[in-house]
């Protein structure tokens, strides 16, 4: 495992910012904190890489203990956390150069591998500018240039698709699971499920400085969410027809061909497709309803349901 945290506590005068969090995660892996403002995510991270010391509780991040040697964590980190930023006179072309330098780039390698960086992530026609004097979204996807410049085994990243417009975010999902695939792993935090799910392996969600739930999205799914399924048909009314005998909470027609059903039982679903071909209708396609948002409305209801451990 390159993170193994148990029992994390961060008190703060008027806050438990973090209240007994315990997880792990696997080298190769996505891990996406998710939770509303305040709910911990960044004060998760910040002690994670040793930034800031837990009042109780113990953790290693790359087989390190963040107590003992916290600036060792950083150097096996590329960390992009909401930080004051001290260097607002310095070009984005020196900057990045400078962190390339300290992140043992070999010097030959540093001006292709940041102009690389710089084209990857839009950034080159700022290459010259000062970073003072960068819009938010310009100074996020330099800070971002910055922790891809990175040798370490793994990144932690607060909120990485804040600032960022829609077609930056596809091509950083894209860089980041590249960057996964060549054997690095990501702890990243967010409050955007639908930018955030086709990337991420294992979720934990927040609530109040705790975990209520952890697990991969089929796992939470099926745990949280009522067992619903969208189906193409080659006849709608006589499809429909035939459904009413299962015991279904809801059941519709979604549009040309498809029809949706919400059971009582997932242990049901397999009667569908029998049911629907004793009554001489194709089924042609079916593929299972329900998002990650869904997941987390059903979380951050009133009183949020203790499933934290779904898995780990």
């Amino acid at each position: 495992m390159l993170v193994q945290a148990s029992g994390l506590v961060k008190q703060y005068p008027r806050v438990r910012a973090l209240d007994q969090v315990s997880l792990e995660i696997k080298e190769g892996e996505v891990f996406g904190l998710f939770g509303p403002n305040g709910a911990g995510k960044t004060t998760c991270l910040r002690v994670l890489s040793g930034l800031t010391q837990p009042d109780q509780g113990s953790a290693t991040v790359c087989g390190i203990d963040i107590r003992a040697a916290p600036n060792e964590v950083r150097r096996e980190l590329g960390i992009l956390i909401d930080i004051p930023f001290p260097y607002e006179e310095v070009t984005v072309r020196r900057y990045l150069s400078f962190f390339a330098e300290m992140a043992g780039v070999p010097r030959p390698d540093i001006p292709g591998k940041v102009e690389w960086t710089m084209s990857l992530l839009g950034v080159t026609p700022h290459a010259d500018s000062r970073i003072g004097k960068l819009s938010m979204g310009e100074r996020q996807r330099t800070e971002l240039a910055r922790v891809m410049l990175s040798t370490a085994r793994m990144l932690f990243l607060d909120e990485p698709f804040s600032n960022v417009d829609v077609s930056m975010r596809i091509g950083l999902r894209s860089i980041l699971r590249e960057w996964v695939s060549r054997g690095g792993s990501i702890l990243f935090t967010s409050h955007n499920l639908l930018e955030s799910e086709a990337i991420v392996d294992r979720y934990a969600f927040l609530h109040l400085g705790r975990i209520i739930a952890l697990g991969t999205a089929r796992e939470l799914k099926s745990t949280l969410l009522a067992p619903a399924y969208e189906l193409e048909v080659s006849n709608v009314d006589r499809g429909l027809a035939a459904l009413r005998a299962i015991p279904h909470q809801t059941l519709e027609s979604a549009g040309r061909g498809l029809v949706r059903i919400g059971l009582v039982s997932r242990d049901d679903a397999p009667r569908i497709a029998r049911t629907l071909v004793e009554a001489n209708v194709d089924l042609l396609e079916m593929k299972s309803v329900g998002t990650m948002e869904d997941v987390y409305s059903r979380l951050t209801q009133p009183a949020p349901p203790a499933v934290q451990g779904v898995s780990r």
